[in-house]
């Protein structure tokens, strides 16, 4: 019945350009994923030969890498459709052109000094398509003062204060100790969610103006706005008050990290009162908790070395699963930390039917992360897998623009 329903962004139409820096950015890929999964249309380009960065980043079946096949290609283009271009040849400007003044939406990764020298700048496409929605997607903005700096995912959690902060007050020794490394490229995939948002905001207000407008999304800045109590603490309270002293100060003072157990790792929280008492009782309520040393928590942040090393001793003798279900039962935070295999075969994912699968013509049925929001009359659906490389050359470029593909071959642009 969810194949009848309508699609939520049905008739929207979103070009996807490539990243043509070596340093791989996947943030574009990600924001037109989320409106290609809602049912726009989203036309991916790619450089001729090698294809999209993330063609080339796996994980592959079996280790062999294949351009059709790697896990995250397959992931971050369900629904799209793929062309070839070669930006970077003037001709091509004209093909894309052509596409681009059919369309609501654009996607650009590319830093400002490139964008500039083969003629997409943002200011150059907001005056030649006065409704199209031009939106950049770099690491610290298309018109900072930092817009000709190449960053990345690392440098995007470091100078956020996301790497600083994660886990909280784990990273005790900044002189000493390695600059954290988010797991994956987080970074990006929040930035294209926050120019997808954006771009949305964009098209509501085109209906009342009728014109586009150019989307500065700095990937920087996303990840800066996953600390906002940490900028509010740090801007309007006073230096002497315990959020600040809290926000700023690199010791451990509490019992909220995450510990080593019997076959893993879990992570809680005993940081308040509430959670103090429910872990006591998971635990079973053993004598050392109601030492005197311990009453409060200001008591309890003074010794938590003690308590750690409580922790540690119980958690060694049981499962990260039976530390998860005590904690959950007296309504303490807490969770297992999971493997990939784990997290394929949690139990909840699969009662949610979280995760989704396709039969794609070249890599078979692929599994994968399913809907992130649900839509009842609007469903989220995979219609079509991650094209082939060029796959849509003629079905876009010969039969929607009417150009030819053989002219286009011979000019070596596809």
């Amino acid at each position: 019945m969810s194949a009848e329903k309508p699609e939520a962004l049905q008739g929207l139409r979103v070009v996807e350009l490539p990243c043509l820096d070596s340093l791989p950015f996947l943030a574009a890929s990600m924001a037109a994923k989320s409106f290609a999964d809602f049912g726009a249309e989203v036309i991916k380009v790619e450089p001729p030969g090698a294809g999209a960065q993330e063609r080339r980043l796996g994980p592959f079946r079996d280790g062999k890498t294949d351009l059709e096949t790697g896990g995250l290609h397959l992931f971050l283009n369900t629904n799209k459709m793929g062309v070839t271009l070669d930006l970077e040849k003037p001709r091509a400007l004209d093909v894309l052109f052509a596409l681009l003044g059919q369309v609501d939406i654009v996607l650009n990764p590319n830093l400002p000094a490139l964008n500039e020298r083969i003629g997409l700048s943002w200011r150059a496409l907001t005056q030649r398509f006065p409704k199209l929605v031009v939106v950049s997607l770099t690491t610290f903005g298309a018109d900072s003062p930092y817009r000709d700096f190449r960053g990345g995912d690392l440098v995007a959690t470091q100078m956020s204060g996301v790497g600083y902060e994660t886990p909280w007050h784990q990273v005790t020794d900044l002189a000493k100790e390695p600059p954290l490394k988010l797991a994956g490229r987080q970074s990006d995939y929040l930035t294209g969610y926050t120019a997808a948002a954006a771009a949305m905001i964009a098209l509501f207000d085109r209906k009342n103006t009728g014109a586009g407008q150019h989307i500065d999304v700095s990937q920087w800045l996303a990840m800066v706005s996953m600390i906002r109590p940490n900028l509010g603490g740090s801007t309007h309270e006073s230096l002497e008050s315990p959020l600040y002293q809290r926000l700023s100060m690199r010791i451990k003072a509490g019992a909220q990290w995450v510990y080593p157990c019997a076959d893993g790792w879990v992570s809680f929280n005993a940081g308040t009162e509430r959670f103090w008492q429910g872990w006591k009782k998971a635990m079973g309520n053993p004598e050392w908790m109601d030492a005197e040393i311990f009453k409060t928590t200001a008591d309890r942040a003074a010794h938590v070395d003690v308590i750690e090393a409580a922790i540690h001793d119980w958690l060694s003798t049981i499962t990260k699963k039976d530390a998860f279900q005590l904690a959950q039962a007296e309504h303490v935070p807490c969770f297992p930390v999971h493997e990939v295999r784990e997290v394929a075969e949690n139990d909840q994912y699969r009662e949610r039917r979280f995760f989704a699968e396709y039969d794609h013509p070249t890599a078979g049925t692929v599994r994968m992360p399913g809907a992130p929001c649900s839509f009842s009359a609007t469903p989220w659906r995979i219609k079509r897998g991650a094209p082939r490389l060029g796959e849509h050359n003629r079905k876009i470029f010969n039969e929607r623009l009417g150009i030819e593909l053989e002219r286009l071959s011979a000019e070596k642009i596809i």
